[in-house]
């Protein structure tokens, strides 16, 4: 991220405020409000008590939690999938269903973090749409036991951090109050402490916590994907197609590190829907040594690399597995991060 130095201000009796990019920045542990609860660990989300399952939600994601039955709790889950992944329905009053075999992911914002892989067949409501994305809405049952409750006392907490904690989900329980910044004011990662970046005047943001004369406020915007980075620690190597395939709930969503060698540039069509339309990728065999193919989507920034790069030449990478397999051939779907070179360092 860009750092952008200080600027005076005049003087004023109001606080200066120290805001955290949440999710964005990952330097501020998310926040749990009252009425809200992380799912402890990977668990079901069914259509009824003990029914049929519709997704399988990620642990560590904020729910906010509805009434409870017995040993489970209602739950109402928000987010966007790929258009591309459903089709229309007018079953039980839904408006679209999911379609390939192996499931799709649930995301809080297109393109986004992993909230939940749903189920193929999993009948969903429409609520918008924007790109190749569509916003879906769906109410369902969770295991009580899966749930860490939130504050109970009025007052917000911290928990504990999680790489994938911005959930969209139905909003509950109390909120905090929310301010504007008065002028163009810095923002810091500790009271005092080193600058993140710059909040803009006319900003507002949601008051989670104070110290002395700062005040803590939690703020939610977006940037583009390819301007952010992922440690090397996070990426998980050697994984085989074997491995996918035998459980791919466990693996889709996670960033692997495979050597390709690159065949062509490809355009995205509808025989190939896990991949939106129109988008290029590349036809590459892998993951190296193994004899098959798997499909790299790549972004406008990342294609002149290829486009300039000699067939059968090979590369190690870095990208999020989109899907175990395509609808109608074996072949994985990774998106992209980055391109290491021969070393395995970063070109």
């Amino acid at each position: 991220m860009t750092y952008i130095a200080p600027q005076s201000s005049p003087a004023s009796r109001r606080l200066p405020v120290w805001a955290a990019l949440t999710a964005l920045l990952l330097a501020v542990a998310p926040t749990l409000l009252i009425g809200q609860s992380r799912v402890a660990q990977s668990t079901s989300f069914r259509k009824d008590p003990s029914g049929s399952v519709l997704a399988t939600l990620s642990a560590g994601i904020i729910v906010a939690p509805g009434k409870a039955q017995g040993g489970w709790t209602a739950l109402t889950l928000e987010g966007w999938v790929y258009s591309a992944s459903t089709s229309a329905t007018s079953r039980d009053g839904f408006d679209i269903a999911i379609t390939p075999a192996n499931g799709e992911n649930l995301r809080a914002a297109p393109n986004g973090k992993v909230l939940a892989r749903f189920e193929q067949g999993a009948l969903l409501n429409k609520v918008g749409s924007k790109g190749g994305w569509t916003q879906i809405r769906r109410s369902g049952w969770v295991s009580t036991k899966s749930l860490a409750s939130g504050a109970a006392s009025g007052k917000t907490r911290t928990a504990p951090a999680s790489p994938d904690t911005t959930a969209a989900v139905s909003a509950g329980g109390s909120v905090s109050d929310r301010v504007e910044a008065l002028r163009s004011t810095p923002m810091t990662l500790t009271p005092d402490g080193p600058q993140l970046a710059t909040l803009q005047s006319g900003a507002s943001g949601q008051v989670i916590g104070k110290s002395g004369e700062w005040v803590q406020i939690q703020l939610q915007g977006w940037v583009r994907e390819t301007d952010l980075s992922e440690p090397a620690s996070a990426a998980i190597p050697g994984v085989t197609v074997a491995q996918i395939r035998a459980d791919p709930s466990k693996y889709v969503g996670q960033l692997l590190e495979w050597r390709i060698q690159f065949i062509s540039v490809q355009t995205a069509d509808e025989l190939r829907p896990e991949i939106p339309s129109g988008a290029k990728y590349l036809l590459t065999r892998g993951p190296l040594p193994e004899p098959g193919f798997v499909y790299v989507i790549v972004s406008a920034q990342q294609l002149p690399a290829f486009q300039a790069a000699a067939p059968l030449q090979e590369f190690t990478v870095r990208g999020r597995l989109r899907a175990a397999q395509t609808r109608y051939l074996p072949t994985p779907v990774l998106e992209l991060v980055q391109v290491m070179d021969t070393k395995g360092g970063a070109p």
